[in-house]
């Protein structure tokens, strides 16, 4: 179900990439939410929940595995998202505090994702390319596009203080609360996959050779403002969830069926 979103991404420009990734996939989702709330009001929610765990772990093994060696970084992210949306789905099936986990790391993924889109494409302006084994030493020639790229993949695999980390955590408590361990197994077994496979390109991107000839460039702070703020809200979620955004994500994880961490 998620096979366009690669090819749409490896086309799209980068702020439309951003928006697909932090808006549209939530959008979708959205639906499949709605479908599994009335499920659950028909007495059908341990049948949708089943559904929604196991293809949300067959989305991330499914991803993990194009995530290792993919040579195109704006591939890269896309396959992320896949997995990140079989993360959600499986935090939604779990019910409970899990599916407030669910939609708190739905709105991180969200500010995470646009910003590492806009960083990549700084990269393609400033590199023409991308491939990931033809950019090298970002963090001297774009210093700040470089940073923001490293800490974007911190923050995209859940790393602490981030807010992608509490929501994660929030799910996998549940799942082991729930007597259902071996989801949480599963899940972190193709979140490490992912995790591996994407720091080798990240940190090989900003911290490797750079190529020949290749001057310095002047950021811009426009170009790299946006990004900064985004991560800056995710990490600003990973140390404190506002009293409004918490009640909001209470009252809708109570409508899906789920309830408060």
């Amino acid at each position: 179900m998620h096979t366009w979103l690669p090819d749409a991404h490896s086309e799209a420009p980068s702020p439309v990439s951003a928006l697909l990734s932090g808006a549209l996939l939530n959008c979708a989702f959205l639906g499949i939410l709605r479908a599994h709330s009335i499920c659950a009001a028909a007495g059908l929610g341990d049948f949708s929940g089943q559904l929604l765990v196991g293809f949300g772990l067959l989305s991330m093994g499914v991803a993990a595995a194009f995530l290792v060696h993919q040579p195109d970084y704006k591939r890269m992210l896309a396959y992320s998202s896949v997995e990140n949306m079989g993360l959600l789905a499986l935090g939604a099936g779990l019910g409970g505090a899990a599916t407030y986990g669910a939609l708190l790391h739905a709105v991180n993924h969200s500010a995470v994702k646009a910003a590492l889109f806009m960083v990549a494409g700084n990269f393609l302006f400033a590199y023409r390319t991308k491939a990931v084994a033809r950019i090298g030493g970002a963090i001297h020639r774009l210093p700040a596009s470089g940073a923001l790229w490293l800490a974007g993949l911190f923050a995209i695999a859940g790393s602490p203080p981030f807010g992608t980390f509490a929501g994660e955590f929030t799910m996998f408590r549940a799942a082991f609360a729930q007597g259902r361990g071996w989801a949480a197994g599963i899940a972190l077994v193709a979140l490490t996959i992912a995790f591996v496979g994407m720091s080798r390109a990240f940190l090989g991107m900003s911290l490797g050779r750079a190529p020949e000839g290749e001057a310095p460039v002047r950021e811009r702070a426009a170009a790299y403002a946006p990004a900064l703020v985004l991560l800056a809200v995710s990490l600003a979620l990973g140390l404190w969830i506002p009293a409004g955004l918490d009640k909001m994500l209470v009252h809708a994880s109570r409508l899906l069926g789920g309830g408060a961490p």
